[in-house]
Parts: structure tokens; sequence; C-alpha cells
């Protein structure tokens, strides 16, 4: 165990109760209406060249062949395609190969795995824009944020209800920027008493104050967003007549303090929430599982994880196919693409001759000395090998992919 540097906190394990399909983050293309000043440069920018229809079908075309191989070994056959960028409403093809790949699937691969088209985006697009989103595509992930100019955000939030109304599914990313908290705390207040989904999202990659996208938070917003996170936990875990009791009562499940600790002002040191909404299962060093949406801790370096199973990551404008965006884990325990799309052909050799010789790796965690997992945290991953093994038959319907692993 100590010749591995093995990194764990309270629990040892992490199971997936929920959202376990395929999913591909599908970024189109850098280029984007806004310049948030927490976004890269190597994430958006407005002059990149949008990519045409012919190279998002032949991405489409492997990402068909790639679930195609995947599913009969999966419990959950449905593949969710998200688009992102940069802004993927700008790229003037975006509705019509939207058309392209439900035709595609529907044509092909129907009777194979079910698929389902979600974008996220800032929302500041038109009302045809949405119109067309609604015919097309089955749920939309849509990110607040504050820093936009007034006009801009009185768009977003118009097109939040307008949607809801239109009752097309959404949910909103609240990207709680420290200069502009209360702002952002009504919003998820209006939210909260319309039953529209939100998620507060604190904003950074980084957590320390060398990085420039880095946002630093005061104690008493960091405490506001570790008793949001607490309370949502607390309720997993207790039968719903608790949790009835406990809201009527006006019960705060955290009333805990927030370290006076520099680096404890950062995001990434409060921990973060699933990007998708999902529920994880976590198992402490008693053995015991518990449910959770947050995750205090999240840097798995040299755990076994399934993260494969569960994402892939196409960047069309790089040219480059990934496992997981933030992660980027690989097979051979390094960090970096597994391919390319205009040689996407050797991906699918590599992956259906694993299948036939039942010798599916399983990755081991790259990520360095202070690294943290990103989106990947919530899929199946445990310290052990065999507790992982253990995990993996909720989700895998054919174990004896593994057969042959080394």
């Amino acid at each position: 165990m100590k010749d591995l540097e093995l990194e764990y906190k309270d629990f040892t394990a992490i199971n997936l109760l929920d959202g376990d399909n395929l999913t591909v983050t599908w970024d189109v293309g850098r280029r984007c209406n806004y310049d948030c000043t927490y976004c890269p440069p190597h994430r958006h920018d407005n002059f990149s060249k949008h990519a045409s229809l012919e190279t998002l079908k032949k991405t489409g075309q492997f990402i068909f062949d790639y679930a195609n191989l995947m599913m009969p070994y999966k419990r959950n056959r449905g593949v969710n395609i998200n688009f992102t960028g940069g802004e993927p409403t700008n790229n003037p093809n975006f509705l019509e190969f939207g058309e392209w790949l439900r035709k595609t699937w529907e044509e092909k691969y129907k009777d194979n795995y079910g698929m389902n088209l979600t974008i996220t985006s800032n929302g500041a697009f038109g009302k045809k824009m949405a119109d067309s989103i609604c015919e097309n595509y089955g749920f939309m992930t849509i990110s607040y944020h504050a820093e936009a100019h007034a006009s801009l955000k009185k768009q977003v939030i118009d097109n939040m209800y307008y949607l809801t109304e239109k009752n097309f599914p959404i949910k909103v990313n609240v990207m709680f920027h420290a200069e502009y908290w209360d702002e952002c705390v009504e919003l998820c207040q209006r939210l909260e008493r319309d039953g529209i989904g939100y998620v507060p999202r604190m904003i950074g990659e980084h957590e320390d104050s060398k990085n420039s996208y880095a946002h630093r938070y005061t104690d008493e917003q960091l405490q506001w967003m570790k008793s949001y996170w607490a309370d949502k936990n607390a309720a997993l875990n207790k039968p719903k007549t608790e949790v009835e009791a406990d809201a009527e009562a006006g019960h705060n499940a955290s009333a805990v303090k927030t370290e006076n600790n520099e680096e404890k002002k950062f995001a990434r040191q409060l921990g973060r929430p699933c990007c998708g909404s999902r529920t994880m299962e976590t198992c402490g060093t008693d053995g015991c599982w518990s449910k959770s949406t947050f995750l205090e801790f999240a840097k798995f370096r040299n755990w076994q994880c399934s993260v494969n199973w569960f994402f892939l990551h196409i960047e069309q404008q790089t040219d480059t196919i990934w496992h997981h965006q933030t992660c980027q884990a690989r097979f051979d325990g390094t960090r970096g693409p597994i391919g390319t799309i205009s040689e996407c052909d050797k991906i699918i050799d590599e992956l259906r001759t694993n299948i036939e010789n039942k010798t599916m790796p399983i990755i081991t965690c790259p990520l360095g000395p202070g690294k943290h997992c990103g989106c990947g945290m919530c899929t199946p991953k445990s310290i052990e090998r065999d507790a992982l093994m253990q995990i993996m038959p909720q989700h895998i319907e054919d174990m004896s992919i593994f057969e042959n692993t080394k």
C-alpha cells in the first residue's frame, strides 16, 4: 500500500447509483460569445473556425462505432452525447448536425442502444434556437455566468423560463463568482421557488494563488457552500420523515466552522459536486456505505478506476479523443489523448481487440500529487482492484471482458 502512495480520506471506494450511461462530452470548438475571466484560452476564444458539417459527421460515426462495441457489455445501454465548447450553439451547422445524428441513430443503432442529445450552453441565444433545441435535443445544462452584461443575463434567465414553460428539461449551473455572490444566491432561491433544477458551482480548477484562474472566497462564502452540500448529503442518508421534520424545524445539518486556512479559501480545497448531479455511494473505512452528491475529497492517485466505461471526450478543434476531459487517464498509466479523430479507426481496432481477447484494461488513476479528479470522480473506483471488481457487476453485464486482464 505504501509503495503506491495511495491517498484517501474517509472512504475507500465509490459506486455510481444513477446516470451510469456512456456520456460523450463533445467540445465542438472553442468559439464562444462570452469572455469569462476564469475561462482560460484553451477553453474559449472568439475567432476559431467552426467545424464543418462533414468533419462533425465523421466524428459522429466514430461515436456510433465506439458505442456499438461497448454497449453489449453494459447493463445501462444508453449513450448521452453532450455538446459543449466554447459555445456549441454558435456553430452554424449545430442544428443540422443534431438532426443528422438523431436520424442516423434511428436508422442504424436504435435497436442496439438508446441515445440522448444534450447541450451545455451559456444560454445566450435567441428564441429560434430555443425552439429548434426543443425539437431536436433532450436536455440542456445552462451555465449562469454572473460576470456577463446585465442584458445578456436577462436573456439567459428568460431562456431558462421559456424552455421550462415548453416542458423542455433543463438544469442550471450557477457559477458562484465571489464578487457576485449575493446575486448567485438570489438566483438559486428563485430557481428553487419555481421548481427549476440547479447546482451551485464554485469557480476554479486550481487551488492556489499562483494560477490566475483560481478564485478566492471568503470564510462566509465557503461556509454557505459547505452547508448547502452537507445538508444535501445528510438528506440523502435520512428517511423521508426525518428530512421533512428537519425542514420544518429549520435544522441545519452542517453548522460547522470553516477552517481559517488560506488554502481552504479556494474551491478545490472545499470539494465539489458531481457535474451531472449524479448520486454516488462511498464506502467508508469501516465498510459502511453512504450516499453523496458532493465529495470533500477527490484525490484518487493510483486508485483503480472505471472512467472509460462511463465517459468519452471529443475535442473537435484539436482533433483529439480522450477517455475523459479532466483526468485524461489512459490505460498505460499516463495522461493524454487515446487517439485522433482523423485516425479514429485505430481506437476502434484496439477496443475490438481487447473485447475479443477479453483483455479490457483497468485504469490506474495517473493524477500526480496535489491534483484533483474532475468530473469523472462519480465513476466507480476503489483503492484495491478486487473491491472495484465487486462493484462493477452492477454496471457491466458480462464480466468475462476482464478475464485475461493482467
